[in-house]
């Protein structure tokens, strides 16, 4: 997370606050002084103003603890756990959401004192409203920290004096903060550090705890240093995937390895963070059953290591899905699967979730781009709210606007006599997804534009505008840059739309597709037990899938209904799989060689697969892997992975 800082010097900030502040018998450190210069030449606050209370009313209030449901749930026992311990010393409880908007509160018996200070659910503390404070000031820094009385910016706050600590996920992304505050406190700053210290630990506590939630399906490897007394601060854990990539972790981790020594965590594989691999590390804990003590890679750090493996998956090899998961909607970590650039798609998009930014999803038709607008849905805090999906190039332009807009009753003749909600207004609190917006008409194109400025509907018929606030997903599979040079396409909508563009590969370019293939046979309905054989997997391989996933899918569904005695043969695939030129098969089949007798092995699969992406650049594979080429050469020969210079 980064931190709000200025380009100010320290100097600049003292002399900043002794020329604003010269009243205040303090002096602040780094962190208070810049979010004192914020609340003055960014929010254009009045330290002496009066500042009335910004607080939800009980409608907004239920729906915004419905949207934090899950994170709620989790928390709340950090909340209670704190609340015990110090609200009877006269402190008050608050979690906050991301955003500086309290979720959940306890307060001590005599409450008129706190909820007149704000200190209640609902009440709104960002910076940009309520200026220096606790809670607000903690999310710009992203760091624990105390705000003591005339620390706060707000003179009607100075009573306040407030131990917060930020809350992180598993994607080391704020979800909020924590904060135990406590009124008139006679006693210096020096005196709080002690609550500041009890508000770290539960919130550390809440934090492993979604980790674990989270991730209860999943490989998770607990690490603790063995030469330090062990607590809730150092003690680092790690989900993996089937491939022993770290997909989750908690702030220990992501501090110990981003922070102190500066690399990706997300992403990394556990062998580059510890001498064993995954089936190593299985084989060293007795399927998870014991401990072992190794040392990390670079720092040599002596630690504890133990693993939690999930029943559903005792090996941490994939498994076929059951009925029940298959209806389900795929996350983003499933869609992003093994290929590379997908995953680092799928990081940005952990990123900027919650944040406003409208996301644009790009690909050729079949390669997923609904899939992920769900997934992206179901990731973000509007999860409780709606998904609205409206295909642009499916409704006739005539049709567009009322679908698009909505109208109210009695507007034109013919329509409904009770009105019709729009898909902007139907979407409104959740998300609402734009399909082939290539194909939106230009007129419409102007008015969607406008309602994306200023938030705002205007239904046919209605007196007045609807407020808006929708998580506005797009996607196409046309060129649109090609589109706004001939005029078929504003430009300033597609600014408004691509706040971040996540490109989708086509299938015959995904470094995993074999994987792919093998996971998606497995998902299919009567499928188990049934196999490729070779010359049928080879087809699957080689074959460039025009129709992409979508297509594979129908071919996989057809194959496994031909089968015969649990074998899916050529004669089982479609038949334009059938009628493929032969030259291609044998130099793929020519190629992959010993590996086509492993596929077992994810790290062949996953070597072969970059390899081809670089067309058997060994530099250029070596650097992407982040090896040697002399290492690369090993693993090559471990697998029995032969250059094909004569066929690039």
């Amino acid at each position: 997370m980064t931190v709000h800082t200025l380009e100010t010097s320290p100097s600049d900030l003292a002399a900043f606050v002794s020329d604003h502040f010269p009243e205040r018998n303090i002096r602040p450190n780094e962190l208070i002084a810049q979010s004192w210069y914020r609340s003055v030449n960014q929010h254009r606050l009045n330290p002496r103003g009066h500042c009335s209370k910004h607080i939800l009313t009980a409608e907004e209030i239920h729906h915004h603890q419905a949207q934090h449901q899950e994170y709620l749930a989790i928390a709340s026992q950090g909340v209670t756990g704190l609340a015990k311990r110090v609200v009877q010393a006269g402190f008050a409880v608050l979690l906050s959401d991301e955003n500086g908007i309290t979720l959940d509160a306890r307060l001590p018996n005599q409450r008129d004192p706190y909820t007149e200070s704000g200190l209640i659910v609902g009440a709104r503390w960002d910076e940009s409203i309520a200026g220096t404070n606790g809670i607000g000031t903690t999310l710009a820094a992203a760091q624990a920290m105390i705000i003591h009385r005339e620390e706060h910016f707000l003179t009607s706050n100075f009573r306040l004096s407030c131990s917060v600590s930020p809350i992180f996920d598993a994607q080391g992304l704020l979800r909020g903060c924590l904060n135990a505050t406590c009124l008139n406190s006679e006693g210096p700053k020096e005196a709080q550090y002690l609550t500041l210290q009890l508000v770290i630990m539960y919130a550390r506590m809440i934090e492993n705890a979604h980790f674990r939630q989270s991730y209860r399906d999943r490989l998770t490897l607990a690490i603790k240093p063995r030469d330090e007394i062990t607590d809730l601060a150092n003690e680092q854990l790690l989900a993996l995937d089937d491939e022993g990539r770290v997909i989750g972790a908690n702030r220990a981790a992501f501090v110990a390895c981003e922070e102190e020594q500066g690399r990706l965590l997300l992403g990394s594989r556990i062998d580059s963070l510890l001498p064993a691999n995954v089936n190593e590390l299985l084989s060293m804990t007795s399927g998870g059953a014991r401990g072992v003590r190794l040392r990390t890679l670079g720092e040599e750090t002596l630690v504890d290591i133990s693993l939690r493996i999930p029943a559903r998956q005792p090996q941490t090899r994939p498994t076929a899905p059951s009925r029940a998961q298959r209806n389900e909607h795929p996350n983003l970590e499933q869609l992003g699967g093994n290929d590379i650039q997908l995953q680092q798609g799928v990081r940005r998009i952990r990123k900027v979730l919650d944040k406003g930014i409208p996301i644009l999803i790009t690909g050729e038709t079949g390669t997923g781009k609904e899939a992920f607008a769900r997934a992206i849905h179901q990731a973000s805090a509007r999860r409780a709210g709606p998904f609205v999906a409206l295909n642009c190039a499916a409704i006739p332009e005539s049709l567009i606007e009322s679908e698009l807009f909505g109208y109210r009753s009695g507007s034109f003749t013919g329509a409904n006599k009770k009105g019709m909600k729009g898909k902007l207004e139907l979407a409104n609190g959740g998300t609402l997804f734009l399909d082939e917006i290539g194909d939106m008409p230009a007129h419409l194109q102007t008015r969607l534009l406008r309602v994306l400025a200023e938030r705002e509907i205007s239904p046919l018929g209605a007196e007045t505008p609807v407020p808006l606030d929708v998580q506005v997903v797009s996607a196409t599979h046309q060129n649109l840059a090609g589109m706004i040079r001939d005029k078929l396409f504003r430009e300033d909508l597609f600014y408004r739309l691509s706040g971040m563009t996540l490109a989708l590969p086509p299938l015959r370019e995904r470094s995993d597709r074999a994987e792919l293939i093998q996971q998606l046979l497995a998902a299919q309905e009567g499928a188990k037990g049934i196999h490729l054989d070779n010359h049928a997997r080879q087809r699957l391989h080689a074959y460039s899938w025009p129709g992409n996933i979508r297509q594979l899918l129908n071919c996989l569904r057809y194959a496994v209904a031909l089968a015969e005695d649990g074998r899916i043969d050529i004669d089982c695939l479609p038949a334009e799989l059938q009628s493929m030129s032969q030259p291609a098969l044998v130099a793929e089949e020519n190629v992959s060689g010993s590996l086509a007798e492993q596929l077992g092995d994810a790290e062949a699969r996953h070597l072969y697969a970059t390899l081809r992406e670089h067309r058997w650049n060994i530099s250029g594979a070596a650097e992407a892997f982040g090896i040697s080429r002399s290492t690369l050469y090993r693993k090559m020969k471990k697998h029995g992975i032969v250059q094909p210079n004569e066929l690039f």
